[in-house]
């Protein structure tokens, strides 16, 4: 316990650091933990060093393909470089296996990337909301479901999960969007926001959360088909960055698009 206290303190700091530094760092940070978390699901999924270097470089070609604002391009020059691998390793690894690590590598490289997006239209806190969605979910989820859980969420998936603490994983996450929104209009604008936002705020808190732990569940599903605990040992007390990550970066496009959509 100490351990995961100690690492979400520095954590904690270290990630408001990232997020609210020059775009520039914050670019460079999101690429490299990219990259991170697909070490892990390489490792955990036994994909070879020939794969993974594609797998690495198509994450830094999407990555790019953001900043530069060529998206539709960057996706296009991996779903080709994957297609020609597929043909190339034909005989040595199955093209199922190629097409899984392409997958992988497109859903984490354009989630994460994702960011880039967020804080170059929406305002510059809003690049915090999806973090807070998810881990007030998971504080939620994991103090609830350990007072009062008694329903198995998924247990063949992820056996201590529970339905009470799913659903304290949505009010937190409420809570937590609510009280963003009034912290952020504090700074901002130095009042306390509009009562539509905070319905709208609310609302999002509540699809974030779902979203988030059905991010979490999927997660997992990959975990447990290759019989492994955790993603990697980088974060002591919290396992690797996909074990801590995992839920965040399925809330990421949710909130990025429902900012866009519904709040701005």
């Amino acid at each position: 316990m100490g351990k995961r206290l100690l690492t979400s303190f520095i954590g904690i700091f270290a990630f408001f650091a990232v997020m609210l530094s020059p775009k520039f760092v914050l670019y460079a940070a999101i690429m490299i933990f990219t990259i991170g978390m697909l070490f892990e699901m390489y490792r955990v999924m036994c994909v070879g060093r020939f794969l993974r270097g594609i797998g690495y470089i198509s994450a830094v070609i999407i990555c790019l393909g953001f900043v530069l604002h060529k998206y539709i391009a960057a996706l296009l020059a991996v779903i080709l470089i994957f297609m020609l691998a597929m043909i190339a390793m034909h005989g040595k690894v199955t093209s199922k296996k190629v097409l899984a690590v392409g997958f992988i590598t497109l859903m984490i490289s354009v989630f994460m990337s994702i960011l880039i997006l967020t804080r170059r239209y929406a305002p510059k806190y809003s690049v915090i909301l999806p973090f807070v969605c998810a881990w007030m979910t998971d504080t939620g989820a994991f103090l609830i479901g350990n007072m009062w859980g008694k329903h198995k969420l998924a247990e063949h998936i992820s056996p201590k999960k529970t339905v009470e603490g799913a659903i304290g994983g949505v009010i937190f996450s409420i809570i937590g969007s609510v009280a963003f929104l009034y912290i952020v209009a504090m700074i901002e604008i130095a009042k306390a926001p509009l009562p539509v936002y905070v319905v709208k705020f609310a609302i999002l808190g509540l699809f974030a959360s779902v979203i988030s732990q059905l991010g979490d569940l999927a997660a997992s599903c990959i975990k447990r088909d290759f019989e492994k605990k955790d993603y990697g040992k980088i974060l002591p007390g919290h396992g690797g960055l996909l074990d801590r990550f995992d839920s965040v970066l399925f809330a990421i496009p949710f909130v990025h698009y429902a900012i866009m959509m519904f709040i701005l």
